[in-house]
């Protein structure tokens, strides 16, 4: 009876056969007991799988991302919101927040060295202070006496700790003096970004840029590879040399594309930050990002080519050391040195690549400061954070912090609203039902919101990063010259905080 009649109509000869079928196969089935579980499992398997390939999966996932696409579109808009308020928050909590997290690191550190160094037997319970005796409060079979198997690594591991604290203690106090200052410089720079809001439209304006480049480069190259020619022996094609020459030049070309483009959004920034810095009447600007793009696209072309060249030369020279890597691993791939010369390639290439990012993100600062070329800047960038290294060791490791923690904050919290968001939409709206519901929410959108948010954060973050170390850079300029271009609170803090002796003495060998 659960065997549907096909055919109501028309050809009822043909429906009646087939039905006829149907019910021999159901009356065998029942008359017999060859059918096991497992084999009615099996089947049932290979028909899910049949309807659930990859084809199928991909399928269900673009159909849910069309289902919720104003949803993630919202999501993507709420991150952005997030990303602002979480620079006005710096304002006000951006003190207690860093020293919180420096007092809990070596306060997790000291008590890591007590309960090793008791367990190594360096001290004794009993001379700790507040406690009469930790070994006579823990469960019975349980002691901090050193046990034969693992004492090696225990006292190894006292050792360790004991000179992290040493070191992270003397961090501390080398750092806790200049943190106010970066604190301060932070706060300006969240008053500029909050004072130029569309600086924010560059991220975007380079997302766009950097998506038409490399559409250009799949285009191009899919033309460069059907030139050559089949190979029906080897079953691939075959490219002459100048083929191979023209396809790294285009994949050269891309590189530096992408590098140009992020150089001349870095100018952009720099340049607006440096003109809200040293205007006197921060009211009366108008549009400095705009006027700055102007100038970057007018004067600063050639300073953006040179720093990306170098940028694009290192990363093509890594592309490059990765193929020769990739074919040593095919002729040997159970060679533990050719595993350690990659390693030790692209770590040394890697760390080149960085170099090179720090150095022409602060060359760019001051070629947007002093409009001089690409070397004159670099070398005065070099020059001013060799004279203030304290202040920028200081600087950088409190704005990484607040940028580390401020990507995953942003994105989680974007990602937990997208989930409730969803599950409210699947429950007719109801925001309680979504609430109770939010595990039921697809998954695969909520990971792209989440993906999307992150993009989102980081490339607010870096806008907000750059900002920080070109006020910075303009900080100590101004202290240095006595121009007075310190705006508001910051000229009680260079008062505060004048050049230490060696950092005059450093000043006096430089010039």
């Amino acid at each position: 009876r659960c065997i549907p009649q096909i055919g109501s109509g028309g050809d009822n000869s043909t429906a009646m056969q087939f039905n006829s079928s149907l019910s021999k196969i159901g009356a065998s089935l029942n008359r017999t007991n060859s059918v096991n579980s497992s084999t009615m499992e099996a089947g049932v398997t290979a028909v899910l799988a049949s309807m659930s390939g990859p084809r199928e999966t991909a399928m269900n996932l673009v159909e849910q991302i069309h289902k919720y696409r104003w949803v993630i579109a919202g999501c993507a808009g709420i991150a952005l919101g997030i990303s602002i308020l979480y620079t006005f928050v710096l304002k006000v909590a951006a003190g207690p927040l860093i020293y919180t997290i420096m007092a809990g690191v070596w306060v997790l550190i000291s008590g890591s060295l007590v309960i090793l160094s008791v367990k190594a037997s360096f001290i004794s319970p009993d001379q700790i202070p507040g406690s009469v005796s930790i070994a006579g409060q823990m469960p019975e079979g349980v002691a901090f006496g050193p046990a034969e198997t693992n004492k090696g690594l225990v006292i190894a591991g006292a050792v360790i700790m004991g000179f992290c604290w040493i070191a992270y203690s003397i961090v501390l106090c080398v750092i806790i003096p200049r943190v106010s200052l970066a604190l301060k410089i932070i706060d300006v720079a969240s008053s500029c970004l909050a004072s130029m809001p569309t600086t924010l439209l560059f991220p975007i304006l380079a997302w766009i840029a950097t998506m038409f480049i490399y559409v250009y480069f799949v285009i191009v190259l899919w033309y460069l590879a059907s030139a050559g020619s089949w190979n029906a022996e080897q079953h691939r094609y075959i490219w002459d040399d100048d083929l191979q020459r023209l396809m790294v030049i285009h994949f050269f070309g891309t590189l530096w594309a992408h590098a140009f483009v992020l150089a001349v959004g870095n100018l952009t920034i720099a340049g607006a930050a440096a003109d809200w810095f040293l205007t006197d009447d921060k009211k009366a600007m108008h549009i400095p990002a705009f006027a700055s793009l102007q100038r970057t696209l007018r004067y600063h072309m050639g300073t953006a080519a040179v720093g990306s060249f170098l940028i694009a030369v290192v990363q093509i020279i890594r592309w490059a050391f990765r193929y020769y890597m990739w074919q040593l691993s095919k002729a040997n791939p159970d060679s533990s040195i050719v595993k350690a010369l990659s390693c030790i390639g692209e770590c040394c290439l890697s760390c080149l690549e960085r170099f090179l990012d720090f150095i022409n993100k602060n060359a760019y600062i001051q070629c947007a400061i002093k409009a001089t070329s690409f070397i004159p800047s670099a070398t005065a960038a070099v020059q001013l954070l060799l004279r203030n290294c304290l202040r920028v060791g200081t600087l950088n490791v409190v704005s990484s912090i607040f940028i580390f923690i401020g990507k995953y904050f942003i994105a989680l919290s974007t990602g937990i609203i997208g989930a409730l968001w969803i599950a409210a939409t699947d429950n007719g709206g109801t925001l309680d039902a979504g609430m109770q519901n939010v595990s039921n929410a697809p998954v695969f959108p909520v990971i792209v919101i989440i993906i999307l948010a992150f993009g989102i954060a980081c490339s607010f973050l870096d806008v907000w990063d750059m900002v920080i170390d070109t006020i910075f850079q303009c900080y100590c300029m101004d202290e240095e010259y006595g121009t007075g271009k310190s705006p508001g609170d910051m000229k009680a803090a260079v008062a505060e905080n004048p050049p230490s002796d060696n950092d005059v003495k450093a000043m006096n060998c430089v010039h």
